[in-house]
């Protein structure tokens, strides 16, 4: 029996905010309710005909726990759809795309809502086991977004790696020099820059209209790109002594969420729903998580391999940038036949990085790129702490 195909039918995003800016006061519910609603409006159906909502938030430490349940009632969605939230950190949405796909393909389900959402402005503060026992050892008041980030992976097996102590290490490990790295940078933001200014980001962008006291506040670009130079990149510290991480060439953090729904060709079909995309294939890969830029060429190979193309066939790829080492290093090793392909409107070191909501938005990026390009193949990538890579690849319908 033929394995039935999976389709896009729908895909939105709020915009990026800051860490502590435009967004954060949006609580996390807040923010994926308002790319679910959406995503429902866009398709043009009853949200009563899903199955099944899949989110993802890597920094569960806020109420709600089960967000992808919470949101969707919220947004004021069918209560009868169930729904529940995932976990793979960065790579958090795209996690729940392959699920979603597996279980499509498998049969289980006909009509999925996928996506992530992460408010790092929002994450809350904490304190250990105050509840067993209280003193000077555990009195301080500890950070998700530096323990999350940290502690991603076995400490006692391969230390604590900041995002910042992993740039250092693939820098060193590939020669690349602080000019290199921050020029990178300002093209990537400079692509970012020009894409939103395009309007390249219209399409896939749902504003988050919230209250400011008693006005409405719309918000409907995101809020890191920027024109900036090289001179003023170059001019930045290095986070660590002695390495070549700055502030600028690793992913600020960020505020967003992204939301898409998936269904069968035939349930498509049966609600009257047009195809955006179809996904034909995934790569999940392990690996090292010093060495998180081989594990991805694994990823992405894996992909390609089970599409049966090669990276000659696809024309875009959008890859997560946690900084511009690692991204570097994976274009190096990718080879020639990437040249121009690669985050042709900007990556993380522009946007931000939203957690569980990168690969979800750069997912709702890339099938509105496809569509407006009129190109056949696009590839979406995203490393992830922990030492793990995943990869999605796109055909436009």
């Amino acid at each position: 029996m033929a394995m039935k195909e999976v389709v896009f039918v729908s895909a939105a995003r709020t915009p990026f905010g800051m860490l502590m800016g435009s967004l954060a006061d949006q609580r996390s519910q807040d923010l994926a309710a308002c790319s679910m609603k959406e995503a429902v409006k866009r398709a043009g159906i009853d949200s009563s005909v899903l199955d099944v909502v899949i989110y993802s938030e890597a920094k569960q430490s806020s109420l709600p726990a089960n967000v992808g349940r919470h949101g969707w009632l919220l947004a004021g969605l069918d209560e009868n759809v169930a729904g529940f939230t995932q976990n793979a950190l960065c790579a958090g949405a795209l996690q729940t795309a392959i699920s979603g796909f597996n279980k499509i393909t498998g049969g289980e389900y006909e009509g999925i809502l996928v996506g992530g959402i992460e408010t790092n402005s929002q994450a809350q503060y904490y304190i250990i086991h105050p509840r067993y026992q209280f003193g000077p050892h555990n009195s301080a008041f500890r950070d998700p977004r530096v323990d999350v980030e940290i502690n991603a992976q076995p400490v006692d097996k391969y230390g604590e790696l900041s995002a910042a102590k992993l740039a250092d290490i693939v820098a060193s490990n590939y020669g690349l020099t602080r000019e290199v790295l921050d020029d990178y940078t300002y093209n990537s933001h400079a692509k970012a820059v020009q894409a939103i200014a395009d309007g390249a980001m219209k399409e896939a962008v749902v504003p988050v209209v919230k209250k400011v006291k008693k006005a409405e506040v719309t918000v409907a670009k995101d809020e890191g790109p920027q024109t900036t130079s090289l001179d003023k990149l170059l001019a930045m510290p290095a986070i660590s002594e002695c390495g070549t991480a700055t502030k600028a060439n690793t992913a600020p953090l960020a505020d967003g969420s992204a939301s898409l729904i998936m269904m069968s060709a035939e349930k498509a079909h049966k609600e009257g729903c047009k195809p955006l995309a179809k996904m034909i294939s995934f790569g999940y890969t392990a690996g090292n998580p010093k060495l998180l830029e081989r594990t991805t060429v694994k990823s992405i190979q894996k992909a390609l391999n089970a599409a049966g193309v090669s990276l000659k066939d696809v024309d875009f790829i959008d890859m997560h940038e946690p900084s511009a080492a690692y991204s570097l290093a994976v274009i190096d090793k990718l080879g020639p036949d990437v040249a121009g392909k690669v985050n042709v409107d900007g990556g993380s070191l522009a946007f931000g990085h939203a957690g569980a909501a990168t690969g979800g938005a750069m997912l709702v990026n890339m099938i509105y790129r496809l569509q407006r390009t009129g190109a056949k193949l696009g590839l979406v990538n995203v490393g992830a702490l922990g030492g793990q890579s995943l990869s999605v690849v796109l055909q436009r319908m």
